[in-house]
C-alpha cells in the first residue's frame, strides 16, 4: 500500500473538490472549485507555493501586500520554510483575516484603505518600503507574471483534467487579475470557443480595461478581495471576454445564500461570482458553467454574516 502521507502542508494544496450549485441554480449546469479547502485556507496558497519556486537565493526575509489570503498563504509558506514575513493590509481588512495571518507568526501592518486618496499610505506602497534592504524579497502579486502562471500550470489544467474537458463559460472574480488571467488562457488552449467572464464590484477598473466602459464614480466596495481603483498588471484583458459589475449587497446577499441553500460557506467574492452568474443566467442556458470560489465565509463572519 502506497503512503499518502505528505511531507508537509505545502504539498497538501491542490486537489479541491467541484460541486454542482443545482439549489441555486436549478436548470442550469453551474459547478464550482471550493478553493477554501486548500491548507492555507485560499485558491492563493497555489500562487504563492509557485512563486516561491522562484526565491532568490539568500532569502530570508518575504513581504507581500495582500486584502489577506495572499498574506496568510505566505505566513504560512513561511512558517513552514522558516522565513520571516511581514504583510501589509488594508485597514478595512477583515479581523479573522488579521487574525489568521498573525496566528502563523507573520507581522501585519494595517495600511490606507483601497480608495486611492492615500497612495504613500497604501498596502502596495508600504510593501515596497519594507522589501528594501538585503536578502529580502517581495512576491509583488499585483505586477508579477507568475501570478496568472501559477493558474495556468496548476489550478487551469486540474479545473479541466475534474470537469472532463466539460466547460463552456469560465466566470470568475477579479482581484489581482491572475485567477481569470491563467485558469481563462488554459481553457480557450484547451477550448477555443470558451467563453472567459469577469465578475467585480460596481466602479471597479477591470471592465473598462475589457470593453471600455467608463466607472460612474470612485471605487468603494465592502467585498474583499475583488476589485480595484487601478488594473493589476498581473491581468491579461486579452483572455476576458466581458466584464459584469455587481452591488455589494446582491454580493452578500448570494453570498449568505450559498451557505443557507448550499451548505458552502464561502467569502464575498464567491457571493460576487454567484451573483454575477445569476444575472448572466439568460445567456447561460444549455451550456456548462464553471467556477472557483477563492476563500472561506469562516474569515468575514464578523462582517457578512
Amino acid at each position: 500500500m502506497e503512503s499518502q502521507v505528505k511531507s508537509s502542508v505545502m504539498d497538501a494544496i491542490g486537489d479541491t473538490p467541484v460541486v454542482r450549485l443545482g439549489r441555486l441554480f436549478p436548470g442550469v449546469d453551474v459547478v464550482a472549485k471550493l478553493e477554501y479547502m486548500n491548507p492555507g485556507g485560499s485558491i492563493k496558497d497555489r500562487m504563492v507555493r509557485f512563486m516561491l519556486q522562484s526565491l532568490p537565493a539568500g532569502t530570508a526575509h518575504v513581504v507581500e501586500s495582500s486584502s489577506g489570503n495572499t498574506g496568510a498563504a505566505l505566513a504560512m509558506a513561511s512558517a513552514v520554510l522558516g522565513l520571516r514575513c511581514d504583510v501589509t493590509v488594508p485597514q478595512t481588512t477583515s479581523i479573522e483575516k488579521i487574525k489568521r495571518i498573525r496566528a502563523y507568526g507573520a507581522e501585519v501592518h494595517l495600511c490606507a484603505p483601497e480608495d486611492g486618496r492615500d497612495p504613500a499610505g497604501g498596502y502596495q506602497a508600504v510593501a515596497e518600503r519594507l522589501a528594501q534592504g538585503e536578502n529580502i524579497h517581495y512576491l509583488d502579486q499585483y505586477r508579477s507574471a507568475l501570478n496568472r502562471e501559477a493558474h495556468y500550470r496548476d489550478t487551469g489544467p486540474e479545473l479541466w483534467r475534474q470537469v472532463a474537458g466539460e466547460v463552456d463559460v469560465f466566470v470568475c472574480g477579479i482581484g489581482s487579475g491572475g485567477t481569470i488571467s491563467g485558469i481563462g488562457r488554459y481553457l480557450k488552449e484547451q477550448k477555443p470557443d470558451v467563453v472567459v467572464l469577469g465578475v467585480e464590484p460596481r466602479n471597479s477598473a477591470y471592465r473598462k480595461v475589457v470593453s471600455d466602459v467608463s466607472a460612474e464614480g470612485p471605487f468603494v466596495s465592502v467585498v474583499e478581495g475583488v476589485g480595484k481603483c487601478q488594473a493589476s498588471r498581473s491581468f491579461d484583458p486579452d483572455v476576458v471576454d466581458d466584464v459584469v459589475q455587481i452591488a455589494d449587497e446582491d454580493a452578500l446577499e448570494w453570498c449568505r445564500r450559498l451557505a443557507a441553500e448550499e451548505g458552502i460557506l464561502a467569502g464575498g467574492s464567491s457571493g460576487c461570482v454567484a451573483a454575477g452568474i445569476a444575472q448572466l443566467l439568460p445567456q447561460l442556458a444549455g451550456k456548462r458553467v464553471a467556477t472557483v470560489f477563492p476563500d472561506s465565509g469562516v474569515y468575514y463572519l464578523s462582517k457578512y454574516f
